[in-house]
């Protein structure tokens, strides 16, 4: 071996003549090589009059006497240009970037100490990946004030986007606080990290606070009309029913007509019971929201068919490629400037479409909708709520009409039950049923 191992520095041979210039040679290697610090590695062209002993590591670009030198150290020597292929593990200061750089893989990168305003990624006894850059693995952490306040910072890039703080256990999200999809503080929960419940909203508009699960009042729900929804009449206070009778907060439009389609029977012979068996859609609606112990013996109420008339004189709405006119809406009457309606629809012929107005939110099944949407004849009955608020100074006090229902052809039928008009923001359970009205506890 005529050389070291890991400088290649050459040694002096016991026969050598000139032992000399193989011994400066060697000092030579150790001045470019020892404490390794290069002006740069982007520099492609040999500076012109460069200080002996300045060093630089080439680039891939690289021209004139540094052609097909790329990554090695080129260090100017006596006069010219040496050059010392790095093996891995060398180090180098690069004084342009004020960074260390590592020989390692094949090429130059930087080792993160130095300039701490550009690295890459941190990790503090943890290991930091290209999604997580700044990992942490401590008991605690503490981001203290210099001089008096102290403010972290969460920023994204647009409204759609989310900045938000998540918790997770064993690595999988249970909790998360902050600005996801648009600009309101959202606060949602979860049992195992995929599904997520939204458990409060602040409007970054407002600042009006939202319990999207949790109504102000627990499970609160009066029905207005006094009716309670049973279209039988003021005095349907009892659990039986008398004979339809068609509500006047329900108004028809475009040559519309209304009757009855059928009701609901208590003790139905359907489940058991002495009196009459349920028409077919009436026993569709009480088994989707009664489990089958209930379904026998339950509040009796009418079911109401509506056909819609060949009217237009409205304007029309337009869902997707479907498009129509008024048939029904909620008539107008003193109306406070927070309320909340529910009912059931079931379209038979084809679909029906149900507006939503502005400051409105509609659940269809409890999907949140902010436009207008279809329901067709296959999902069967369908549970509507109407969340609409207003701002008093903008409201004449008696419209916008709260709830309306729009046929694509004369002829179309749909049905509605149990409808109910709740003042304030009521979050109500898509198996409700009847709402009692006021008066239903009447002495």
């Amino acid at each position: 071996m005529d050389e070291t191992p890991n400088l290649s520095l050459p040694y002096i041979m016991p026969s050598q003549a000139q032992k000399s210039v193989t011994h400066n040679e060697a000092l030579r290697m150790l001045d470019a090589l020892v404490m390794a610090s290069v002006v740069s590695r982007t520099i492609s062209s040999p500076p012109a009059s460069p200080d002996d002993g300045q060093r630089h590591i080439v680039p891939a670009d690289a021209d004139g006497a540094w052609a097909g030198k790329a990554g090695m150290i080129a260090a100017m020597q006596d006069g010219d240009w040496s050059f010392y292929t790095p093996a891995e593990g060398w180090l180098a200061w690069c004084q342009d970037e004020t960074a260390l750089l590592c020989f390692t893989d094949g090429s130059w990168q930087a080792t993160g100490a130095g300039d701490m305003q550009s690295i890459d990624r941190l990790g503090i006894n943890a290991t930091a990946d290209t999604v997580n850059r700044l990992a942490l693995k401590s008991s605690a952490s503490l981001f203290d004030h210099q001089g008096s306040d102290h403010q972290l910072k969460i920023n994204k890039a647009g409204p759609s986007d989310a900045g938000s703080l998540l918790f997770q256990t064993g690595y999988s999200g249970r909790a998360e606080i902050g600005l996801a999809g648009d600009d309101d503080l959202h606060v949602k929960v979860s049992a195992d990290g995929s599904a997520w419940t939204e458990a409060l909203v602040i409007d970054a508009t407002s600042g009006k606070v939202d319990f999207p699960q949790t109504n102000v009042l627990k499970s609160y729900a009066l029905n207005l009309y006094q009716d309670g929804g049973r279209m039988a009449g003021n005095g349907a206070s009892s659990i039986t029913v008398g004979a339809f009778l068609w509500p006047s907060y329900l108004s028809l439009e475009n040559g519309a007509i209304a009757a009855a389609h059928d009701q609901f029977v208590y003790d139905n012979t359907d489940y058991g019971g002495s009196r009459a068996s349920l028409d077919a859609a009436v026993k569709e609606l009480i088994d989707r929201i009664r489990q089958p112990a209930y379904r026998q013996y339950n509040i009796e109420f009418w079911v109401a068919a509506v056909t819609a008339g060949a009217g237009n004189t409205s304007s029309a709405l337009t869902v997707g490629s479907m498009s129509g006119h008024i048939s029904l809406y909620t008539s107008f009457k003193v109306r406070p400037p927070a309320l909340t309606h529910h009912t059931y629809v079931k379209a038979l012929d084809q679909a029906i479409l149900v507006n939503v107005l502005s400051g409105q939110v509609l659940y269809k099944d409890g999907v949140a909708y902010t436009s207008a949407f279809a329901v067709t004849p296959g999902e069967g009955w369908t549970s509507i709520t109407v969340h609409d608020e207003i701002d008093p100074s903008l409201s004449y006090g008696y419209q916008p009409t709260i709830f309306s229902i729009y046929a694509q052809a004369a002829g179309d039928r749909f049905l509605i039950a149990c409808p109910a008009l709740m003042a304030g923001i009521v979050n109500v359970d898509d198996n409700v049923g009847v709402i009692p009205a006021y008066n239903g506890w009447a002495a």
